[in-house]
């Protein structure tokens, strides 16, 4: 059952009804202009060709509304889609998968789970300085050691940094701005009772610390940088239905977007995103899917959208 709005825009992506066609959505196969959704409010929809689980971003920044101190989100924000599979492919199967954000920071980084605490948080139990080979720090839970260096990243938190001093939140030092890997032994004992991690390159060779720029003393706040979902996909579907399918998560707090439904740390701005049609990605990806109301906006004032997502 669709409403009617009485407003110009929708949400926080402007035309996330589509009713400037696909404008703010490039990357659309084709603009149907009826069909959509909700019959009161019906602007169509984009129709997607295939699309081999590659990443899409729409051009509209949505700015949440964050406290001073970079860990509070002061509202609440729901995230709705509607979806359906048009055309099945050639081995009969439907279309589906990856929908949501992805989250930019301040310098217009995109900002990835390796960059956000969360994971193995600790301090440095000895000072870190450039050249040194081993980083000591105060506990072994939850240091990731497997083979691909991507989960083996020791982000460190300087406490002078302008941007990176909050502990085990984001930062880019450890990924981005500088790449520090540790070695698959992960954290081992020393006879002090702290734990040494041997700097490595990508390769797992041994190498030193890098000169940040950036005092890194006991008592600095590290963590380990783990890859894993790319993107924010609280909007994921394994398989798109026939008929128009409503996908709604809701980001009330910040962390770690790997760890849960989470507005990134350091997050400034987010743009829409769909992985098309990721979950069929290998297969002829010659079957079509529609996407239309793509709508993120502030639950205030006891508004939740039922009247206009219905």
């Amino acid at each position: 059952m669709g409403a009617t709005v009485l407003h110009n825009t929708f949400g926080m992506f402007e035309n996330g009804d589509l009713h400037n066609g696909s404008e703010g959505f490039p990357w659309a196969s084709e603009y149907v202009s009826s069909g959509g959704p909700l019959p009161n409010r019906d602007n169509g929809y984009l129709k997607i060709n295939g699309g081999n689980g590659s990443s899409a971003f729409g051009t509209d920044k949505f700015y949440p509304d964050i406290r001073d101190d970079g860990a509070t989100l002061l509202k609440a924000y729901p995230q709705i889609t509607y979806m359906k599979t048009l055309t099945l492919d050639s081995n009969g199967n439907k279309s589906g998968g990856h929908i949501g954000m992805v989250p930019f920071d301040e310098d217009n980084n995109i900002i990835y789970q390796r960059h956000l605490g969360g994971r193995a948080n600790t301090y440095l139990s000895r000072d870190l300085s450039a050249g040194d080979s081993y980083a000591y720090v105060s506990s072994n839970s939850g240091w990731d050691t497997r083979s691909n260096y991507i989960y083996r990243h020791l982000q460190i938190y300087p406490e002078d940094h302008p941007k990176y001093y909050r502990p085990h939140r984001y930062t880019r030092i450890g990924l981005g701005d500088y790449n520090i890997y540790y070695s698959t032994n992960g954290p081992e004992l020393t006879a002090q009772g702290d734990y040494k991690l041997t700097l490595v390159n990508s390769s797992n060779t041994a190498t030193t610390f890098p000169d940040i720029g950036y005092d890194t003393p006991s008592g600095t706040p590290v963590s380990n940088g783990v890859a894993g979902s790319t993107y924010m996909y609280g909007n994921y579907m394994h398989t798109y239905p026939t008929d128009w399918t409503r996908v709604a998560v809701t980001y009330t707090t910040m962390g770690n977007f790997g760890m849960g439904n989470y507005m990134p740390w350091g997050v400034k701005y987010l743009k829409f995103l769909i992985l098309r049609n990721y979950t069929y990605r290998s297969g002829p990806n010659d079957g079509s899917f529609a996407i239309a109301n793509m709508f993120v906006g502030p639950k205030m004032g006891g508004k939740d959208y039922s009247q206009i997502l219905s």
